[in-house]
């Protein structure tokens, strides 16, 4: 099945708000500081503003060769280019850039901008001059942070399936075992890599605006599928992506969609699904911390709480770190451990600097701030 534009553009829209996924998402990065107000006297913004894709992408292109990697996102970043398939596929531009640039360390001067255009870029340009294999050793150089690997790998999952063409999602998921299944430092890597591929395969990126639409073998109005469709190894990476897809086909009810998850008849699956759900909730909130509440009280009273705590693991991840707090001071008391654990966890793998970790474990209740300054101290000895 093909969705309607709408609904892709949508869809694409609320998962660009969240830059969700894959278990473990890319926390903020030190990037110069561009004004709001500046992209407006950047020659090229005309043309990257444009309806017309050719000009945009050429815009685009022009733009990284004039500024460079870095500062081109940033002002892309700060403009009014929109944060749809438009916007990545224009930013792809800077990607092809970076690889061409920095060969395999171009994915060390990208951002999260855009669901992760720029990797993706780099990543698809890499496999092209050297092979799939390059692609592994590109995100090797991620590894200095596991919250920015799990997301290069993610985004590698994105740019496999891309490449292969999405009637081939099977070829894209054994293309990820070979690269990451033996991978022994982050073993979750791979399913990382899953999980990049599954949500390409739901969202259809690649594809946006090309004049055609692809051919979507692995799409169907079976809410279960490919879930249903695909070997065991595969369904952590697909469940975690197949609440998004129930609650496009439920056009956004969030209470259907949750009770579809709750009837899929395996707990495990049924987990990674309602995971999954609470993430699509995320973005809905609009940075009120207050509607994270409200709304997972759509979910039913057994999954609410669980709800909360995936939505402040998701604040935190996309820089809310002050709201992902906030949150956890306002669950009820039964829920604060499970709520801490999880910012507390994020906290110690962040990229900031340890005065700041120490700064943000300072803001917990206690027990929990002690915990936290107590595994600071811990990780900074080891």
């Amino acid at each position: 099945m093909v969705h309607s534009s709408q609904m892709r553009r949508v869809m694409y829209q609320l998962l660009a708000l969240g830059v969700l996924v894959a278990g473990a998402l890319l926390v903020a990065q030190v990037s110069p500081q561009v004004k709001t107000s500046d992209y407006k006297s950047i020659p090229e913004m005309k043309d990257i503003l444009s309806d017309d894709q050719t000009t945009r992408l050429k815009a685009t292109r022009k733009l990284a060769e004039r500024v460079g990697v870095e500062e081109s996102l940033e002002i892309l970043e700060h403009s009014s280019l929109p944060h749809t398939g438009e916007g990545h596929l224009a930013v792809h531009q800077i990607g092809f850039y970076a690889y061409q640039t920095h060969g395999l360390d171009s994915i060390l001067h990208c951002r999260d901008y855009f669901l992760f255009a720029c990797y993706h870029g780099a990543i698809i340009e890499a496999a092209t001059d050297q092979g799939f294999e390059a692609v592994a050793q590109m995100t090797d150089k991620c590894k200095q942070f596991s919250t920015r690997y799990f997301q290069c790998v993610h985004a590698a999952g994105h740019a496999i399936l891309a490449i292969w063409g999405y009637q081939n999602l099977t070829d894209a998921l054994k293309t990820c075992d070979d690269l990451y299944a033996k991978e022994t430092q982050f073993p979750e890597a791979v399913s990382s890599c899953h999980n990049g591929a599954f949500m390409e395969n739901l969202f259809g990126v690649h594809d946006w605006e090309t004049g055609r639409e692809a051919e979507r073998t692995w799409l169907s109005e079976d809410p279960y599928f490919p879930c249903n469709g695909v070997d065991d190894k595969y369904q952590k990476g697909c469940w975690l992506n197949q609440a998004a897809r129930i609650y496009q086909m439920n056009k956004g009810d969030i209470s259907k969609t949750a009770e579809l998850c709750q009837k899929v008849g395996d707990p495990q699956h049924t987990t990674w699904c309602m995971d999954n759900l609470a993430r699509q909730i995320h973005p809905l909130t609009a940075g009120d911390i207050t509607r994270s509440f409200s709304l997972c009280g759509l979910v039913g009273d057994a999954w609410r709480e669980h709800c909360i705590v995936v939505n402040a693991g998701a604040y935190y991840s996309v820089g809310g770190r002050e709201e992902a707090i906030a949150i956890c001071r306002r669950v009820v008391p039964e829920t604060k451990e499970k709520c801490y654990q999880t910012i507390l966890g994020q906290i110690l793998s962040d990229t900031v600097d340890p005065q700041e970790k120490g700064v943000l474990c300072q803001k917990l209740e206690y027990p929990y701030v002690n915990a936290c300054m107590s595994q600071l101290y811990s990780t900074a000895q080891n």
